[in-house]
């Protein structure tokens, strides 16, 4: 099974736990009380923020097994909602939560949607967000993050959700950006496309299923740019083919396509289940018919699967920052390739969109607030999706990805890469701990809890340019870090602007932040002594004629300590302090292991200690209750985590 203490706390900025549910007496409830509560689902997940001050975890409510059925006639009593936005906060702060993740599909639609859902939903989001900032003024505690999981499908946007309130009311909004296609339709088909592959016209009717209509629709109805995050699948949907022989792209189906072992669902395959079939299978034939629209699909004997692979995500996170959109977020963490079997680490799909993300971000010296306060930029985009498929009941812990993180008014490096399982080293307490070979490498040593591992070692690197620091248990410029050897340093110290906000009469606003960063000048290195120590053969040899001419060692001694001997020829002064006097390096570091070193500056300080922990880089995440294609036979287990 894959446990919330698996996650690596630095693989997103914000964590969402799919799902928690509505109860009867206006309030929220565990989807599963013996996992969440008493198996401590809930306290592990939450608990991941010992271990980056800057992670928010928050929980979500509802999903496609949820329905309408309990939502439509909540919001639309006046008295139930009060009673319940009060509720909420209650739940969030008992269980350490920062946030909420509304996730009602669809208002509106399914059994127990009523047209009247639309502006009710609205109403509840912006009762949600001042019974928030109301506690946030009383208490002072960080204020509780509220977003909402968003459709694709135009006609579901159109008829349940009130873009202009909710962009007013909403921290940001999660655009279930897959399922386009389900693997129920009659032909197969791609389900999450960035464009469609051909060109927009009445007759493609096709067009409006995809990522760049679904986002350009949401503009064009109200949302800001900076509110929208786009959703990235880790899972493919599966078709059984009519006629094997028959594969493109709207080839026949004959149904959804075979289970896969670990996640035992028609039509759904993860993507650690989709790679290791490519890897370790004969007969696969994988075909890319537009690399920049959309991932590739993969076909063997009457099975076609169709999926989002290294090279689109890339794409889609180039696309995020193209447009101008908030970040990304991905269904699901467990769905990806966790545990690194198909490539040279774990979690490919997220690390290889995050890469792309903030490598564009740098560029552009864009950076996104981990918190509500996000940058505004101004461009268009816009898409569409079917309904999900059948409903199958699934507490998940999810992902999303929103942009570089900034902290304390300083911004922070990308977060360090995730955990490398593998590795030789031997945990004998929690924590983190310096790589006894290599200073960019370091290891977390986490419990494995459940899974009955015992403590177990997770590699880490930290971005180019940094080091381990100990003392700050984090990634940090190589100046402060005492290293052997060290590597060239090609981070600089960033400066930072002021940071500006706006708010308007009646209207909430996020904060516009600009943060440039400057390449400070190149530093000096330092290399170990012994590296600039080197021997001369002609001085050495020159040396070992005078000593015979002394008379030999013995004969040395006597002279040097003025017991007399045989006549001996001056030493040239040359050959003295080439050879006699120690030789020093032509560059010494001023960095020395010891109690003053830089590491150790103000560990005495505790305050100072706590504050610069908090500055450490850190990531975002997001989730959804993914939709199933059939009733559930029995509990899906998943493989057990390295």
């Amino acid at each position: 099974k894959y446990n919330p203490q698996n996650i690596n706390p630095y693989l997103c900025t914000h964590l969402i736990y799919a799902f928690g549910g509505l109860d009867r007496e206006n309030g929220l409830r565990p989807y599963d009380k013996y996992q969440d509560i008493e198996q401590g689902g809930y306290a592990k997940f939450t608990g991941l923020k010992s271990y980056n001050k800057n992670l928010k975890t928050m929980l979500a409510i509802g999903g496609w097994n949820e329905g309408s059925a309990r939502f439509s006639p909540l919001v639309a009593d006046e008295e139930r909602r009060a009673e319940f936005v009060k509720n909420v906060v209650k739940f969030l702060r008992v269980n350490h939560f920062d946030g909420l993740d509304l996730d009602w599909e669809y208002p509106a639609f399914r059994d127990g949607g009523k047209q009247r859902d639309r502006d009710n939903y609205a109403q509840l989001v912006q009762e949600l967000r001042e019974e928030f900032d109301r506690e946030h003024e009383k208490t002072g505690r960080p204020r509780l993050l509220l977003t909402m999981a968003v459709p694709a499908g135009i006609e579901y946007i159109d008829k349940g959700y009130d873009v202009p309130k909710l962009n007013r009311y909403l921290d940001f909004m999660n655009i279930l950006s897959y399922d386009y296609h389900s693997a129920f339709e009659p032909a197969v088909n791609h389900h999450s496309p960035l464009f469609p592959l051909e060109e927009e016209s009445e007759y493609n009717f096709d067009a409006q299923l995809s990522i760049d209509y679904t986002v350009k629709h949401f503009l064009q109805a109200g949302a800001d740019r900076d509110k929208l995050v786009l959703g990235i699948p880790t899972y493919g949907r599966s078709y059984t083919l009519f006629n094997p022989d028959s594969t493109d792209i709207g080839a026949p189906s004959d149904g959804p396509g075979e289970q896969g072992d670990a996640t035992r669902e028609k039509g759904y395959l993860a993507y650690y289940e989709i790679c290791d079939a490519l890897k370790n299978q004969d007969d696969w034939t994988v075909v890319q018919p537009k690399p920049r629209a959309m991932g590739p699909y993969a076909f063997r004997k009457n099975q076609w699967v169709g999926y989002d692979d290294i090279d689109i995500v890339k794409h889609k996170a180039q696309y995020v920052n193209d447009q101008g959109l908030g970040g990304i977020m991905f269904w699901s963490i467990d769905n990806d390739d966790f545990r690194g079997k198909c490539h040279d680490r774990p979690y490919p799909l997220i690390e290889a969109a995050k890469e792309a993300l903030y490598a564009s971000s740098a560029s552009q010296n864009n950076l996104v607030s981990s918190s509500n306060k996000r940058e505004k930029v101004s461009s268009l985009v816009s898409s569409r999706r079917p309904k999900p498929t059948k409903p199958k009941p699934r507490p998940t812990t999810t992902t999303s990805t929103a942009g570089p993180s900034k902290a304390g008014g300083l911004t922070t490096p990308e977060p360090p890469t995730t955990p490398d399982p593998g590795s030789d080293f031997v945990c004998k307490d929690e924590g983190f701990f310096p790589h006894p070979r290599d200073c960019k490498k370091y290891f977390w040593c986490l419990d494995s809890g459940p899974s009955n591992l015992g403590i177990v070692a997770h590699q880490f690197t930290c971005p180019s340019g940094l080091f381990f620091n100990k003392a700050a248990d984090s990634c940090d410029y190589t100046r402060n870090v005492i290293c052997n050897k060290k590597e060239k340093s090609t981070t600089a110290a960033p400066k930072v602007t002021a940071a500006t906000s706006k708010t308007t009469a009646g209207r909430v606003t996020t904060t516009t932040t600009t943060t440039t960063t400057t390449e400070a000048p190149e530093e000096e290195e330092y290399e170990e002594e012994e590296e600039h120590e080197q021997e001369d053969p002609e001085s050495i040899k020159q040396l070992i004629q005078l000593i015979k001419k002394l008379g030999g060692l013995a004969e040395l001694e006597k002279q040097l300590e003025g017991a007399g001997g045989a006549s001996t020829p001056a030493i040239p002064r040359s050959l003295y302090n080439k050879v006699l006097t120690p030789q020093r390096p032509r560059y010494q570091s001023p960095f020395r292991n010891g109690p003053s070193g830089p590491q150790n500056e103000g560990l005495s300080q505790k305050d100072d200690g706590a504050a610069y922990r908090r500055e450490k880089p850190q990531y975002v995440t997001i989730r959804r209750e993914r939709p199933s294609t059939e009733a559930p036979e029995e509990e899906v287990e998943e493989p057990q985590p390295i």
